[in-house]
């Protein structure tokens, strides 16, 4: 009797060991699960929205934009206009992702009105797609 009395406890004690090493595992499991979720819902997060920003770029058929000429102030005055241009082209390249921009002679003499070395610090334009990656940039007039 003695001996099944001790085989007993020995397998009551296995017992109660398994389970609590069952409940200390339970926690760890969940805070590995609750991880997995976490990271699965920040990829998905960033893949909307990049899909957004991808959606947004393809629906700028027709946008009005203030670009501001500061930078093409630093440097040789008599390439400033010419510096302008430019960055116009690189800023609508930039936001558009466009291959080719196509610049109005209206807006290029309205950055220089006076001058090619005295230009305007601001200039409102209007950005048009005429092609696939081809936009057509004119000066915007005021509305009022």
């Amino acid at each position: 009797m003695t001996e099944q009395n001790n085989q007993e406890v020995q397998e009551v004690q296995n017992q109660q060991t398994t389970t609590q090493q069952q409940v200390e595992q339970q926690p760890q499991k969940q805070t590995e699960v609750k991880q997995e979720v976490q990271q699965e819902k920040k990829s998905e997060k960033k893949e909307q929205k990049t899909a957004e920003k991808k959606r947004a770029k393809k629906e700028k058929d027709n946008f009005e934009m203030v670009v501001n000429f500061r930078r093409a102030f630093m440097g040789r005055r008599n390439v400033r206009a010419r510096r302008t241009l430019n960055m116009i082209r690189s800023i609508v390249k930039r936001h558009f992702d466009a291959e080719r921009v196509i610049i109005d002679p209206t807006l290029a003499r309205a950055v220089s009105t006076n001058g090619r070395d005295k230009i305007v610090r601001k200039v409102r334009i209007n950005v048009r797609k005429v092609g696939e990656k081809i936009y057509l940039v004119t000066l915007a007039l005021k509305s009022e």
